[in-house]
């Protein structure tokens, strides 16, 4: 046959000249990735690490969680709290024109600790007493401390002069002065700061709102139902 110039092509799957693969099955070959398994041993790594680090971190939570509890049978932290141990209304001086001229209120509020392994603080003490909404004297504190187990009392002289009562205000004061029992509202709050061992310092707000009822006309001592029944809470 004549030679047209043209020059044979090589099998399917063999290498030519420069040694590149030929045909479909040499192109398919060539294409596929190759695996490294270093890659994987360094995932692996990973994983292991990543485990090992959950397993330590809840370990160290139970463990938080055990000291926890085992501070809180040994310690049995309770919240300092106020109560109103004594009141008196000493006089009150009201006028037809709805104007309190004088009032004098002598109140007890005692600052109790019932820990019996911690101190307790007490700061920014900030009562108010009032009738029937009206503000009639702030009573306020300085910071102090309570030993363990123990009360501090927080004595009141109360004095008030010229507070003016709203249209309603005066009805009640009215209504009162018959009936002989006049009511007054004690509210406000308490910083309160005791630890517990060497292992947390707790901090609360602890706030008291009750009604004291007094005597008046007549020896102005504050009912025996209120008596160490106003106390404070704490959220």
């Amino acid at each position: 046959m004549a030679d047209d110039g043209q020059q044979p092509m090589p099998p399917a799957g063999r290498r030519s000249s420069s040694g590149q693969p030929q045909g479909e099955h040499g192109r398919r070959a060539w294409r596929e990735p190759r695996i490294r398994p270093e890659k994987e041993h360094r995932s692996s790594g990973v994983a292991w690490a990543l485990v090992i680090l959950c397993t330590v971190l809840a370990i160290a939570v139970i463990v938080a969680g055990a000291t926890v509890f085992a501070v809180y049978l040994i310690y049995k932290p309770r919240m300092p709290y106020l109560l109103v141990s004594d009141a008196q209304l000493v006089q009150l001086e009201y006028d037809q024109a709805g104007t309190i001229a004088y009032l004098e209120v002598l109140i007890t509020v005692q600052a109790r600790n019932t820990n019996s392994r911690a101190d307790a603080s007490f700061s920014r003490v900030d009562l108010a007493l009032r009738f029937h909404g009206a503000d009639v004297a702030r009573l306020r504190a300085a910071p102090f401390l309570v030993a363990r187990a123990s009360a501090a009392p927080l004595r009141y002289d109360v004095v008030s002069r010229g507070r003016t009562l709203d249209a309603d205000g005066m009805r009640v004061m009215d209504a009162s002065l018959k009936s002989g029992v006049v009511p007054l509202d004690l509210l406000g709050r308490a910083r309160t700061r005791w630890g517990v061992g060497i292992f947390a310092s707790l901090k609360f707000w602890t706030r008291i709102s009750c009604r004291l009822h007094f005597f008046y006309p007549g020896n102005g001592t504050v009912m025996d139902s209120d008596r160490n029944t106003c106390t404070s809470r704490s959220p």
